[in-house]
Parts: structure tokens; C-alpha cells; sequence
């Protein structure tokens, strides 16, 4: 049939690294929103709260395949202890996919809650769980079955005699932890491990059995900052496992400071542009950049597609550019510490 054929092939485009249906989206800088993946990473980041937005479009050249992905993430702390730096994490993500001339879209919304505990000034540690809801759909205008061939074209008016359901959706869950080491304000270390659809939800168009794989997920990443030299370094590494398919993204951004931060006040931000260069394994090349200034970030990447799909998209893997804005909520016993480049209690360190 046709229309099945279709669906198997909008499926198997969006999982580049193999020719299997079932897949979650990924992104090439996964690494801005962690919690996406893992919901022990909600509320890790040095600020109170952080909103994020991604846009990604992919393989363009495919005449009606292209994949085309928006996301959206909030999270914050809450219950914050300042002397130990435990909190709480709550967030909010979500995302929606679309392609296909059958109109393939799916939507996932979660709700990802953490604590954050910290084992001394230096180290911490966090555990997470992701409850949320996941859902497909299809657009039936397109759909044309073998039996609507009239010898020379599909004629739709012709009854296919098919029964499918235009959409489908799930309760979903996934738990993880996490492991961050805080050098200083300009390095530090984090090491992650999750596991996404522990239901293994159901979302078969059909009466047949289509059940989600279980999602496995490894990462490091870190950053390493020279204040001598304004420069850093920050490699990453992801490993995600989903059934038989498999994504690996290594590589590494490149840091440089622009301005400082002014000593005792916000008058002056530190401003960075990054630029960054990543291999993900038998599919393609991304090279990303970045800007950030004022709490605000914004980074684009582009994939140069080096896999066997690469004839039919000409070597265009996919475009994707995401807007940041954090920011530190209670601010009425902080300053900021130029050297150390984070906020501490009390009078700081000068």
C-alpha cells in the first residue's frame, strides 16, 4: 500500500543514523537544553530560570519530506538552599514534528522535575523524573492504496476499503541523574544518564502493536576557561540508544570573551561568541556558532549530511537556530565576582 509505504519512509527520515521507523528527534545543539533528554538536567544551570525556543529544518531537497521541528523549554529552581546549593527543578518542554505529504506530526509535552543536592561547594548530584504525553497524528487529504489505481493515476475517489486512525497518543515517562562538577564560575564537568519511554507508550495507527522503544541516553560535556587568555573549551559527548538505532554526536565548542563582567554590578555582562564543530557518527558534519550578551544567547548549526542520504539532499542535512534568555530572579544578596564569573552570597569574594 501506498500510504503505508509513505509513513515507513517519513518515519525512517527521521532517524538519519538507520532505515528503522521508530525514533525520537534529535538535535545538534541538544547541549543548550540537557532536560530534554534527561530530566535530572531541568534547572542545572547556574541562573534561577531559563527559557529556550529551537527551530530546526531538515533535508529540504526530499520533495515533501522535510523534517521540520519546534521546540520549546522552561525550567527554574525552587526551594533554593544557599549555603549548600540544593534545589529543587521544575520544567516545562515541548516539541512538535512535522513532514510528509501525509503531514506526519508528532507532539511530545513533559513536565520534568529534579532535585538538586549538593555534596559540598564543588559537586552535585540529581535525580529527575519526566512524566508528560505523547501523541501522533496524520492529514488524510494525500493518502492514496494500490486498489485507487485506475491503470493510469491514483483516482481517490475511488473507497481504499482501509481502516486507519488519523492519530494516536500516550501517556510517557522517563527518569535520569546527573553529576556536575563546579571547578569554579568558568569550568566544570557534567556527566548524565536517562532512560525515556519507561511505558514503552503505544501509538499504532492501526490495530497492529507499534510501541515506542525504550530511550537510553549517555552524555559528558564540560567547559574549561582560560580568564588569562579570555578562551575556553567545551567538548561534549552524546550516546542515544533507541531499539536498533543509534545516535552519536562528539565535538567540541570554542569560547571567547568579548567583555568582562563588571565587579559589583550588571552594568557590564560578559559577552561571548562560540563557534563549534561535531561529527554525528555515519551521518553528518555540524558546525554551529554562537552569541551571547545581557542573559540572551542565540546559536545557529548547520549539518552537512556525509551519509548514503546525501545524493538525494545534495549534502543538506538540516538548519536549526535556537534563542536562550536566563536569568538570576533574587539578586538582594548577590553580587557578582569578576574572577570567579558566578554569583555568591553575602559580600563575595573580591
Amino acid at each position: 500500500m501506498k500510504t503505508k509505504l509513505n509513513i515507513i519512509s517519513v518515519l525512517a527520515l527521521t532517524w538519519s543514523a538507520t532505515t528503522f521507523a521508530q525514533q525520537d528527534k534529535h538535535l545538534s545543539m541538544w547541549n543548550e537544553n540537557a532536560s530534554s533528554i534527561n530530566p535530572a538536567a531541568v534547572a542545572s544551570m547556574d541562573e534561577d530560570v531559563r527559557f529556550l525556543t529551537n527551530f530546526r529544518m531538515q533535508w529540504l531537497p526530499l520533495n515533501g519530506n522535510a523534517l521540520r521541528t519546534n521546540t520549546f523549554s522552561f525550567d527554574a529552581k525552587l526551594m533554593k538552599d544557599k549555603k549548600t546549593g540544593s534545589h529543587l527543578g521544575l520544567g516545562l518542554n515541548f516539541a512538535n514534528d512535522q513532514t510528509g505529504d501525509v503531514r506526519y506530526t508528532s507532539n511530545v509535552i513533559s513536565v520534568p522535575i529534579a532535585y538538586n543536592i549538593g555534596l559540598d561547594k564543588n559537586s552535585f548530584f540529581s535525580i529527575g523524573i519526566s512524566p508528560g504525553f505523547v501523541s501522533r497524528s496524520l492529514g488524510t487529504g494525500n493518502q492514496t492504496w494500490d486498489n485507487q489505481w485506475n491503470g493510469s493515476t491514483f483516482d481517490q475517489t475511488i473507497a481504499s476499503g482501509e481502516v486507519i486512525n488519523a492519530s494516536a497518543s500516550s501517556f510517557d515517562i522517563g527518569a535520569g541523574m546527573q553529576y556536575k562538577y563546579q571547578a569554579d564560575g568558568q569550568s566544570h564537568l557534567k556527566i548524565g544518564f536517562s532512560v525515556n519511554h519507561l511505558t514503552s507508550p503505544s501509538l499504532s495507527f492501526t490495530s497492529t502493536a507499534d510501541k515506542l522503544y525504550r530511550n537510553v541516553n549517555f552524555y559528558a560535556s564540560g567547559t574549561y576557561f582560560q580568564p588569562e587568555r579570555r578562551f575556553g573549551i567545551s567538548p561534549s559527548l552524546l550516546v542515544s540508544l533507541m531499539g536498533p538505532n543509534y545516535n552519536v554526536l562528539v565535538g567540541t565548542n570554542f569560547d571567547h570573551e568579548l567583555f568582562e563582567s563588571s565587579k559589583r554590578t550588571d552594568y557590564v555582562q560578559r559577552s561571548f561568541i562560540s563557534y563549534g564543530l561535531y561529527l554525528r557518527w555515519k551521518d553528518a558534519m555540524v558546525a554551529t556558532l554562537a552569541y551571547k550578551i545581557y542573559g540572551f544567547k542565540i546559536g545557529v548549526s548547520y549539518d552537512i549530511n556525509v551519509s548514503g542520504l546525501s545524493k538525494e539532499t545534495h549534502a543538506q542535512g538540516g538548519f536549526e537556530l535556537y534563542l536562550k534568555y536566563s536569568l538570576m530572579v533574587d539578586r538582594s544578596s548577590y553580587i557578582h565576582d569578576r574572577r570567579m564569573f558566578r554569583w555568591r552570597g553575602g559580600r563575595g569574594r573580591l
